[in-house]
């Protein structure tokens, strides 16, 4: 099989993407940009925008999205979907994703992230570094795991949902979609759709 990947996104969320599909071997990996200028500061090959990704769709065997922002993720994504290209995971080699976990496409597991038995993520989330989500967790779609972050068991992360950098949720906890919780807060009790919450 051809071993190579387009990628969109030159963020720095975007260097930390690249880098793991390096060590996945990947023998060709290309990124694309709408907005990135000035190529000498990137460190992968820099081929263009969005439109020129997709114009050059046959010529990867395979596509990512690394964009930070859940909202500007999901819509590269779902064009992506709606148009059948070839939608990957891309899992750094120290993190630990369950052989009885459920994932769907476009996730990004970034290194040392665990994801336990029974647990689903949802299509374009991302799972960053040192993140552990525990037995039976259900991630939405389009949510963004921060670095740190601990969920126990049977938390439940509604869509586009964005958790901080060291947030620790209980278990049984129910955060609703549109949520952004603060970093390092501490979360014991349910959250409603679309509210900001720190503590």
């Amino acid at each position: 099989m051809n071993r190579s990947i387009a990628i969109f996104g030159c963020g720095g969320h975007g260097k930390v993407v690249g880098e793991i599909a390096l060590l996945n071997k990947f023998k060709t990996i290309h990124f694309f940009d709408d907005a990135f200028k000035d190529k000498k500061k990137f460190d992968f090959l820099i081929k263009g925008n969005f439109a020129d990704m997709v114009k050059k769709k046959k010529n990867y065997s395979c596509f990512f999205i690394a964009i930070g922002n859940n909202k500007i993720r999901s819509e590269k994504l779902k064009y992506l979907k709606k148009y059948k290209f070839n939608i990957i995971n891309l899992i750094h080699p120290t993190s630990i994703v369950s052989k009885l976990a459920f994932t769907e496409k476009g996730i990004c597991f970034m290194a040392n992230s665990v994801i336990n038995p029974g647990s689903r993520i949802g299509f374009g989330s991302i799972i960053n570094t040192s993140s552990s989500i525990d037995h039976d967790c259900v991630i939405g779609k389009f949510c963004h795991i921060s670095p740190n972050v601990s969920l126990s068991g049977e938390v439940k992360i509604g869509d586009y949902s964005w958790i901080g950098t060291g947030a620790a949720i209980k278990n049984k906890i129910k955060v609703g979609k549109y949520c952004v919780i603060g970093v390092g807060s501490k979360v014991y009790k349910n959250i409603s759709d679309k509210i900001i919450y720190k503590n």
